[in-house]
């Protein structure tokens, strides 16, 4: 027997960038891709977003590492995102990044400039690999392999 999905679920992404470009950009990359997206460029315009939807993954760029943990910590404190995984945008993939952010939540980081696939390509493990998959799977243990972005747990 042979099941086929024939409805149209489809995921909804939050991007919080301040750069209208790169928002904008990242924006219709995931549109293109079959995600439901909702912008933010700041931090009020997320929170009002979150307070009148829900998302199943948030992808949350970042310039400095504080400022950054702080704005996920607050973002996991909204009941309807506290268990939604986060993709960090990142100016770097340094060693106390990585353990920082994945305690805010963060499954991978990625570094900007965003590649417009790697990024449809995290998503996508977002969504699926915490779900399925353990730390000590076969399916992560490819993913340090890669330059522009890290697994964080």
């Amino acid at each position: 027997m042979t099941i086929i999905r024939t409805d149209s679920v489809r995921a909804t992404v939050l991007v919080i960038e301040s750069d209208p470009l790169m928002l904008t950009a990242m924006g219709s990359v995931l549109d293109s891709n079959g995600y439901r997206v909702a912008l933010a460029r700041t931090e009020a315009v997320a929170m009002q977003s979150i307070a009148t939807g829900s998302f199943d993954v948030i992808i949350l760029s970042i310039d400095q590492l504080d400022q950054g943990c702080e704005f996920a910590t607050r973002l996991h404190q909204q009941p309807a995102v506290q268990d939604t995984p986060i993709v960090f945008l990142v100016p770097e993939l340094a060693a106390d990044w990585k353990e920082r952010l994945s305690a805010r939540g963060g499954v991978f980081s990625m570094l900007k400039p965003v590649d417009p696939n790697g990024l449809v390509d995290l998503v996508e493990k977002a969504l699926w690999m915490p779900h399925l998959a353990n730390r000590n799977s076969i399916a992560g243990s490819h993913l340090s392999s890669t330059t522009d972005w890290v697994r964080l747990d």
